[in-house]
């Protein structure tokens, strides 16, 4: 009696909780937004990557850390938000497959989340070096160091998680006939694993998603923010003349700089706008879903499922923020597509001066006798009154002209008529056909 009034109440609970609005409209966005966020992340990131890794721009070390930004938030989306899609829309989850499967899924999810957020304090404070630094900047950060810090920063992570290898499993019960029958997938080995996993981590992963990299952020880029100020001020109170070139070369760095600092300031304010909700959340829930009712589940619910839209929002959208904060990103980014365009129409038109020129050394393959030592061709009696075939005569010179531009006959010798009658070449007259030949060659 005691069961069945336990299972009773405990079936009145979810029917109670699942019916109610709040729950579906919860379900409405796992269901609704995860592929939005998806398709524009994975689209998003790849073109970053394909940005980023231009000539122009990989030489710079934020360009590195920001390629492996853009890996990491591939990971993020298809560890973990594409894992919640399919589970409410599918009732298909990947860790409950197999164990290996569990194991893998829930340390590659907390580890890209807090390897995601580690790399903006990377940028942030190659950044801080770069403004209050800027002699020692090349020395320090380069790309042996970028790649060495991403190693240490990825080893660290992954030891900081990887208690998640031992305390999730899947558990099993023997039954008479020694066969073993789950009982739980992918849940916590024991009790107390899983106070620790559902009390104290939350407090840890807060720290290591939020908390250290927030603070990092917010000092560092107090810090930029007043070196730009500074500088700035020091700028305009200054007034030095300076060479026309140097000026230039000092804008164009300054125009780099700005850009990669605008792009830092979006990227970290942005960071902390959708990570710390789902970090209080994630400390809170504990508390709040003790002795809950039905209306209070549902609305947590609906709050899971916001909190991590807006956190999956962060590794979908860099992309966008790239382009709206970054002037040397966006203009990368069109001349990609433009030179796309500009080599498929040069290609065309290659095929077509190919052609062209096929078809005109096929004419004149066989070369033409020099007009010194050809035969004079039969000269076309002159109208003394009109002159109009002195006029014709000088048209036709003229189209020789064009035509004999693959020859080797000098200008002068083009124009010259092949009769008694010949006709001055003079100064100006070779400078106008040198340049009919320069433009015909181009």
């Amino acid at each position: 009696m005691a069961n069945s009034s336990n299972s009773t109440s405990q079936f009145s609970f979810e029917d109670a909780f699942t019916s109610l609005s709040t729950y579906k409209a919860g379900v409405m966005i796992w269901k609704v937004v995860p592929p939005i966020l998806i398709l524009l992340g994975t689209v998003g990131n790849v073109l970053s990557i394909l940005v980023l890794t231009r000539k122009s721009i990989r030489t710079s070390t934020t360009a590195v850390y920001l390629t492996v930004l853009a890996c990491s938030d591939l990971s993020v989306l298809y560890s973990g938000l594409l894992r919640q899609w399919l589970i409410y829309q599918f009732e298909v989850d990947v860790r409950k497959i197999s164990e290996f499967g569990c194991k893998l899924n829930i340390l590659l999810v907390y580890s890209s989340l807090d390897f995601s957020a580690w790399i903006l304090i990377a940028v942030t404070l190659e950044r801080v070096i770069s403004a209050w630094f800027p002699h020692n900047a090349r020395s320090v950060c380069t790309k042996k160091s970028a790649v060495a810090f991403l190693i240490t920063i990825g080893v660290f992570l992954l030891c900081l998680n990887s208690h998640l290898l031992y305390g999730m499993t899947f558990k099993y019960n023997t039954t008479e006939n020694g066969s073993d029958i789950v009982v739980g997938k992918c849940v916590e080995v024991n009790p107390d694993y899983y106070d620790f996993f559902n009390k104290q981590w939350p407090w840890i992963d807060l720290c290591a998603f939020c908390a250290i990299p927030s603070t990092v952020i917010v000092i560092g880029n107090g810090l930029i923010l007043f070196k730009v100020l500074k500088s700035q001020k020091k700028t305009k109170a200054r007034i030095v003349p300076t060479i026309a070139g140097g000026s230039r070369q000092t804008t164009g760095n300054a125009g780099k700089q700005s850009s990669m600092t605008a792009i830092l300031f979006t990227l970290n304010v942005v960071f902390l706008i959708s990570t710390s909700p789902i970090s209080i959340y994630n400390v809170g829930y504990a508390y709040w879903a003790d002795g809950a009712s039905p209306e209070l589940y549902a609305v947590l619910d609906l709050w899971w499922a916001v909190v991590n839209m807006l956190m999956y929002t962060n590794n979908s959208l860099n992309f966008l923020l790239y382009c709206l904060s970054g002037t040397k990103f966006r203009r990368e980014v069109i001349r990609m597509f433009c030179c796309r365009n500009n080599s498929a129409a040069s290609t065309g038109h290659h095929a077509m001066s190919n052609y062209t020129r096929t078809r005109f050394d096929t004419n004149t393959h066989t070369p033409s006798p020099s007009p010194r030592n050809s035969p004079a061709p039969d000269t076309p009696k002159l109208n003394e009154k009109t002159g109009s075939d002195n006029k014709n005569m000088a048209t036709n010179d003229k189209q020789e002209v064009v035509h004999t531009v693959g020859n080797t006959l000098h200008p002068c010798d083009a124009l010259r008529r092949p009769t008694t009658q010949t006709k001055t070449c003079t100064l100006a007259d070779s400078v106008a056909d040198e340049q009919l030949v320069d433009v015909s060659n181009a």
